[in-house]
This record gives structure tokens, sequence and C-alpha cells, in this order.
């Protein structure tokens, strides 16, 4: 069984020790560091729910804090293995290179004119095929499909069906 992450003891007794308007800073700040509002709401004696911490951290005062406030237990990434004890990170997609854009524009206009029935040949066909075998390229190295469909200026279905189809 995986173990909630907590705030050190040390920072839960003094938590306990301050003030109203002071404990809700305080908060605020763990939770600026890098604190997830779970794992400060788990810490809590009695452990208190989530969303009154949000509430709390939302509403509560800014001030200079005396104390050090500890840091915040390491980030997973999705991409690899979790490490036990650490929050999920997400993970951030790739993007259609600089570069790229231009052409896949300039290849888009064109394709939109492709039919069925155009000769194999012709400029819009092989514009049609090169744009395909961009998208595909870009998909099977982690761009989203929603990225080149905006750059192309087509919609996400239009693209998620070229690149199924390709």
């Amino acid at each position: 069984m995986i173990q909630k992450i907590k705030l050190p003891d040390d920072e839960v007794r003094f938590l306990s020790s301050l003030p109203l308007g002071l404990f809700h800073s305080r908060l605020r700040s763990l939770w600026d560091a890098g604190w997830s509002l779970k794992s400060i709401a788990d810490s809590l004696n009695p452990p208190s729910p989530k969303s009154t911490v949000h509430f709390w951290v939302k509403n509560a005062h800014i001030a200079e804090q005396r104390r050090s406030i500890p840091a915040p237990p390491p980030k997973s990434l999705t991409v690899s293995a979790p490490i036990a004890n650490a929050p999920r990170a997400r993970s951030i997609s790739p993007k259609v290179p600089e570069d790229m854009k231009q052409r896949i524009q300039e290849l888009s206009l064109l394709s939109r004119r492709y039919r069925a029935k155009t000769s194999p040949d012709s400029p819009l066909a092989l514009a049609n095929r090169e744009l395909t075998e961009i998208a595909l390229s870009l998909y099977h190295r982690g761009v989203p499909a929603a990225e080149i469909a905006k750059v192309a200026g087509v919609t996400y279905r239009a693209m998620a069906r070229r690149i199924a189809n390709g």
C-alpha cells in the first residue's frame, strides 16, 4: 500500500501552534512552495477535507514567513516509472517545429482542393500525400493531432481522420 505524502512532523506541530490568520497564511505559503492541497489536508490534525484547505489557501492573506518552508516531495514524470511516494506530474507534449509550420500551411491549402478523382501525379495529390506523411511523422513523435490541426488550419477531426487513414 502506498503511503500518503504528508508534511514533516515538525511543520505539523508548528502549524498547530499558530493562531488562525497565521495558520492560513502558512498553508498558503506551503501551497505556493509546491505542496499539494491533498498533502496539506492529510497532514493536519485532525485531517481536513481538501476543499476546506483550498478555501483557506485561496482566502489567506499573504504574509512574510519567518520560518523556512519545507521542500515539497520530488515530482515524478509520467513518461518514466513513478517514484515511490511522489505525486505524478503531467508530461509536456512536443509542439510542431517552427521550421515546419510554413510548409504544413502551404500543403494544407493545396490539399483542400484534392479530390479522389484527381490525377495521382498532380501537385494537389502530391501535396496531399506529403501533408499526410508529415502529419504521421509528427504524430508518431508525440505531437498531438490537435496541435497539427491548428497549424494546418483544419479541424481536429479532419486531422485525426488523416492520421488514422494515413
